[in-house]
């Protein structure tokens, strides 16, 4: 089986990372819908889904650093597997961001190898996407600093090789970049010669 091209390595993956990416959104919506209805149950004395998404305190389940706080438990559908955590709006955007994140770092991993799975791989949606991926890994660093901090006030917490591998990637991808540039000018140059 041949690694890029119609019909290779590179459209099963694509294939694979649009599933995981629908996959993220629904988690991540259903986590929010969660939090909706928690709110909405806490605020109106209401009862909707009350096996399904369930706050108060769950003793020796959740540590806590203040036991006054509020833990969450949501059901995930078509399981018994639980997601557990405190109840706070910290806990929300942190979710958020980090789902967010996600989903779209595996929604540009989609578009990356979609654009590889043509017999044109030296394109301009690659190299565009190539860039938008790359810029999102090093833009990333900055709103997880100021994430952590704000959840811990403390910078003891924010993990350096999280730091560097999300640099790291970035820095390759431009490197990337700058092939595809060259492989875009041959394979433009070539085609203007025929």
């Amino acid at each position: 089986m041949k690694l890029i091209g119609e019909n290779s390595l590179s459209t099963a993956i694509n294939k694979l990372l649009i599933i995981g990416f629908a996959g993220q959104v629904m988690y991540l919506g259903y986590l929010i819908f969660g939090f909706i209805v928690s709110y909405i149950n806490q605020n109106t004395e209401s009862n909707y889904f009350p096996e399904t998404f369930k706050i108060g305190n769950f003793e020796n389940e959740i540590k806590k650093t203040n036991p006054e706080s509020l833990s969450f438990q949501f059901k995930m559908p078509f399981s018994d597997a639980v997601t557990k955590g405190d109840y706070t709006l910290l806990a929300l955007t942190s979710i958020i961001f980090f789902l967010g994140f996600y989903s779209i770092f595996t929604f540009y991993l989609f578009k990356i190898f979609k654009g590889m799975s043509i017999e044109t791989i030296f394109n301009q949606k690659v190299i565009i996407h190539l860039k938008q991926f790359g810029l999102l890994n090093i833009v990333f660093i900055p709103f997880y600093c100021i994430l952590l901090f704000l959840i811990d006030q403390s910078l003891f917490r924010i993990d350096p090789i999280f730091i560097l591998l999300h640099l790291s990637i970035g820095i390759i991808i431009l490197f990337i970049i700058e092939f595809f540039k060259k492989g875009y000018e041959l394979q433009t140059q070539n085609d203007l010669t025929i």
